[in-house]
């Protein structure tokens, strides 16, 4: 590929670098060229070497998710299918997805890392930050267009971060903050604060008529997301994929399946005046989290814990995942590994009555999968009753 045609592929408001051939850049400074320093005669420098690409606000905003894990590539194809039609390159070791971001996006290198803590890549979209896109690479393989597309568009809170990355790049909230404010600047004081308390008022009714309406139709229902969502997750403006991320692998663990995008979107419900994509996005992105994490959950299990899995049937492994949610708590007030769980509890998680909760749980110990260690104790009038305490046994 020439530099002409690289040009057309990513724009002409793009700053190219000349490099060494078989560099990734040197310490000679660049950060003052600008577009109008890409002159004829300096672009015919980039044919005998290796080419650069700065990034971030000087080359209009393209940045260079770079993944050097060949394993994370399908989940983020999987979670952010359009990522298919965006430029790819390749050097060494996985690949790099070229994006031309809209809107606020973290304007900074970002070292990505896995849960494990291992360096996996890094989101590039600093200041002084390039990324070599043509040319040779330091260990003698040319660099590859995987996918000879111009860079697509896009905004930054659609990307869907897979959970096996740990340090996702954030948003700076304060410069969505402010922008969120600028077009309320022309209006009087008084009239935005009217339309404000107006708005107040609308959200407060909203989450009261979509909870009063779970409670009514879905009881157990509004009753898991007074547990498990309300006391977890703060509704923010611009963070509603961080909430996707966030909550469904952690209700993977403590709920059945088909609960997990019931709560989801209740939440959306609850919420909504604060978030600009559609229910039907907000569902979509965390119904292919959900899939995610149902893989990913299985490949985090050890050897044994995984042979196991996948033997029970799949009320059974859902209770599975809960009981080893609750043991591996680090609670001080029990013994590691033990966990206290009540058959109506269960039963509420499961969307199952208590007696069906009761036989899971015995077929469980007759497996030898857990042991009761003390037996619960039932509700009676003026009498609280106890969960039953229980230990885990494979770990």
């Amino acid at each position: 590929m020439n530099v002409s045609e690289l040009r057309e592929l990513l724009g002409s408001d793009v700053i190219l670098l000349a490099w060494p051939k078989g560099s990734k850049g040197t310490k000679r400074k660049w950060g003052d060229l600008t577009v109008a320093d890409m002159t004829p005669g300096y672009l015919e420098k980039l044919e005998h070497g290796n080419i650069g690409v700065a990034l971030g606000a000087k080359s209009g905003n393209l940045v260079a998710l770079d993944l050097d894990d060949h394993g994370l590539i399908e989940p983020f194809l999987r979670l952010n299918p359009f990522l298919n039609d965006t430029l790819q390159t390749h050097g060494a070791r996985g690949c790099v997805f070229w994006l031309r971001m809209t809107g606020d996006y973290p304007a900074k290198t970002v070292k990505l890392k896995t849960v494990a803590g291992e360096d996996c890549g890094e989101w590039r979209a600093g200041k002084h930050t390039q990324s070599i896109i043509h040319g040779t690479h330091p260990n003698g393989n040319a660099y590859q267009m995987v996918n000879k597309v111009k860079p697509l568009e896009v905004n930054f809170p659609d990307i869907i971060w897979p959970t096996q990355i740990k340090n996702p790049p954030r948003l700076n909230s304060a410069s969505c903050v402010s922008a969120s404010l600028h077009p309320c600047i022309p209006a009087s004081l008084h009239t935005l604060h009217n339309k404000r308390a107006e708005t107040i008022l609308a959200n407060i009714k909203a989450k009261r008529e979509t909870l009063d309406s779970l409670t009514t139709k879905y009881p157990q229902l509004a009753k898991l997301y007074t547990k498990f969502i309300e006391p977890r997750f703060q509704a923010q403006a611009h963070a509603r994929n961080h909430f996707i991320v966030q909550a469904v692998p952690c209700l993977y663990c403590v709920v059945a399946a088909q609960f997990v995008l019931e709560l989801v979107g209740c939440f959306y419900d609850c919420n909504r005046a604060l978030f600009n994509d559609p229910r039907e996005q907000h569902l979509k992105e965390a119904k292919a989290m959900l899939e995610s994490v149902a893989k990913t959950y299985t490949e985090s299990l050890n050897a044994d814990e995984r042979k196991i899995y996948e033997a029970l049937p799949e009320q059974e492994q859902e209770a599975f995942r809960i009981c080893r949610d609750l043991a591996r708590l680090k609670e001080p007030e029990r013994e590691p590994l033990t966990f206290f769980l009540s058959f109506n509890h269960l039963a509420d998680r499961l969307g199952i009555f208590p007696m069906q909760a009761q036989r899971i749980m015995r077929q469980l110990e007759s497996y030898g999968l857990i042991k009761l260690l003390k037996k619960g104790t039932k509700r009676a009038a003026g009498v609280r009753g106890n969960a039953g305490t229980y230990q885990w046994f494979v770990c």
